[in-house]
């Protein structure tokens, strides 16, 4: 029996407004997996995580470039190509922010839709309003992934409790990220 265009659309699954919700949360998880997976694949077991040699085995080259303005970095997938800005950012910054386009790489964003333009990157685990982090699942996921990947949850949480004091700006340092991003994972791993 062929149903008409108005019997059809009585069939049609109708979406409440938390399944829409849920359906556009960022996939934190599996974030978390894909990074943790990627250290284990390449045998890496302790800081700093080399994250230019990752970029490169997962087939992407890295292009360091110096220019103004708000730019941190930028993930070209057509060119297999992550440009990260070192203009008046530390090291530190460079490095996650590299994470954060290999995990634009690694969660396949470019192939769900047009990345978004990185034109703040990271700047700590409570952004300022208005950024990417707050509006974007794919921001969130990119920044879930390079936190794992360069403090990796099953390390951060060996860390015996409490912590003393000076022990957050030391690991920092061991793990070559910026104090705010290793206090937010200390947070996210309860070592506080």
């Amino acid at each position: 029996m062929h149903r008409t265009g108005r019997d059809e659309r009585e069939y049609q699954p109708d979406f409440d407004a938390d399944e829409r919700a849920r359906a556009s949360e960022p996939r934190r998880t599996l974030a978390r997996e894909l990074a943790l997976a990627l250290l284990k694949e390449n045998k890496i077991t302790q800081p700093q995580v080399d994250v230019d040699a990752l970029a490169m085995k997962c087939g992407l080259t890295v292009a360091y470039v110096d220019v103004a303005g708000k730019l941190s970095g930028q993930l070209y997938p057509d060119l297999r190509e992550a440009v990260i800005n070192t203009r008046d950012r530390s090291r530190a910054r460079q490095r996650f922010t590299l994470a954060h386009e290999l995990g634009h790489w690694q969660l396949r964003h470019h192939l769900l839709s047009e990345l978004p333009e990185d034109t703040v990157g990271f700047a700590g685990a409570f952004e300022d309003e208005g950024s990417f982090e707050g509006r974007s699942a794919v921001e969130i996921e990119a920044n879930t992934f390079a936190a794992e990947l360069l403090m990796p949850s099953p390390w951060i949480r060996k860390i015996a409790k409490p912590l003393s004091i000076g022990a957050p700006q030391r690991l920092a340092e061991e793990y070559g990220v910026s104090d705010q991003a290793m206090y937010y994972q200390l947070m996210h791993c309860r070592r506080f």
